[in-house]
């Protein structure tokens, strides 16, 4: 390994000890919530609603929720509790003290697998453009399109040459590194394993490990728990939730996903986002897709659409039978349970603009938002020396899916 590469990781090892805790969370508690109701989650989706900088963790997790909120708010949220008879316990006094530095990442220098790290943004290309180089007659790697602040969103096809297609994303919301450290699990998988996974290679893969680059670094660098991308909408408010910028019932419960500063902003428009259609172009160039995961973290669920709206889709019977064999498969491999559903039936609460509710309206047949179980964590940074075992269940999991 040259001077220049041991250099790079040493700067990466310091900017994600270093950058990563510039936002202040000095201040900032942790609360958790005791969530058993429909009602109740409409409540906190009320409260973040009139109060944007108010961050709720895995409000599309059953159980309790865990809300991020500032000094200056924390008063007005307790009496929101106290009058919405809401349970409450402070699991963070100051945030900013106990999380300005989670843990440093494990650098492989002679091993880039990520299996002990979280990827910077020009490690993940490096490591694609390695893997399309040496693999040139059955990989193809391409630029799918290009993020608000000019970085290319790339794609890598594995099997290119087969008709039945697999399309898979991660990187969607910029805080969520785990689901980057299995999109590229899942390549490193299908490439070097492929005598062990033969019905894999059936298929064309079409896998886009990282749709959000502008948040995910700036997740690395300056704020650990950014969602949203970089589009700069006001003064005040940066951000777009892609995952509610897709073209189909975008502006179902628009007031929900209206106000710029809001973590989960639809965005002006459908698809006004570079990021959401640049997915779009993976969509439209495989019509014949028939199975498409988007991988998110945390909570531990197989979602299928619809999330606009209550109503089962037609065919909600096969989905609920793929579903819960690659949960199964999931809990015997390490005994981390996943729910089934669709949104409004196990999350409790709906979402305009998804990509799975996008892809099922162009004709794929299985979408899949397969929230990544945490492990007992309950964050957005599992540790490194969970990273194995978070990736390898997930990929029993995407296995028995196709």
């Amino acid at each position: 390994m040259n001077i220049q590469r041991l250099v790079h990781s040493i700067l990466v090892v310091f900017c994600v000890l270093s950058c990563v805790s510039s936002k202040p969370y000095d201040g900032y508690k942790l609360y958790e919530v005791p969530i058993s109701t429909g009602h109740e989650v409409q409540l906190l989706l009320y409260l973040q609603h009139h109060r944007p900088s108010i961050d709720i963790w895995a409000l599309n997790k059953l159980g309790p929720k865990r809300m991020l909120v500032p000094a200056n708010l924390q008063k007005t949220v307790e009496h929101f509790f106290k009058d919405q008879h809401i349970n409450y316990t402070v699991k963070v006094e100051d945030f900013g003290k106990k999380y300005s530095v989670r843990q440093a990442p494990l650098m492989q220098l002679e091993d880039p697998t990520f299996l002990n790290s979280y990827p910077t943004y020009d490690e993940i290309n490096d490591y694609l453009v390695q893997l399309a180089t040496e693999n040139f007659e059955w990989i193809r790697f391409r630029i799918i399109g290009w993020s608000v602040e000019g970085r290319p969103i790339r794609a890598i096809t594995i099997n290119p040459d087969k008709q039945r297609t697999i399309i898979v994303d991660a990187g969607i919301h910029a805080r969520e590194w785990i689901t980057v450290s299995t999109a590229l699990y899942l390549i490193k998988k299908l490439i070097e394993d492929s005598d062990q996974y033969r019905i894999l290679h059936e298929y064309k893969w079409v896998i886009v490990p990282l749709v959000n680059p502008d948040g995910y670094i700036y997740s690395m660098e300056t704020d650990r728990y950014w969602r949203k991308n970089r589009r700069r909408l006001s003064d005040k408010c940066v951000g777009v939730d892609l995952n509610r910028n897709f073209g189909f019932r975008w502006d179902v419960g628009a007031s929900l996903f209206s106000g710029e500063c809001h973590p989960g902003f639809r965005g002006y428009a459908p698809f006004s986002e570079p990021e959401s259609r640049a997915l779009r172009t993976v969509f439209d160039n495989n019509p014949e897709a028939e199975l498409y995961i988007n991988l998110h973290s945390f909570g531990g669920y197989l979602i299928y659409p619809w999330s606009y709206e209550s109503t089962p889709v037609a065919n909600v019977g096969d989905f609920k039978q793929v579903g819960v064999a690659a949960a199964r498969a999931m809990w015997h491999y390490s005994h981390q349970e996943y729910k089934v559903g669709s949104s409004a039936e196990i999350l409790r609460y709906q979402a305009s603009g998804t990509s799975i509710d996008y892809a099922y309206s162009v004709g794929i047949d299985y979408p899949f938002a397969m929230e990544i179980a945490e492990f007992g964590y309950s964050d957005f940074q599992p540790p490194t020396n969970a990273i194995a075992d978070i990736v390898k269940e997930s990929f029993v999991g995407i296995k028995e899916l196709v």
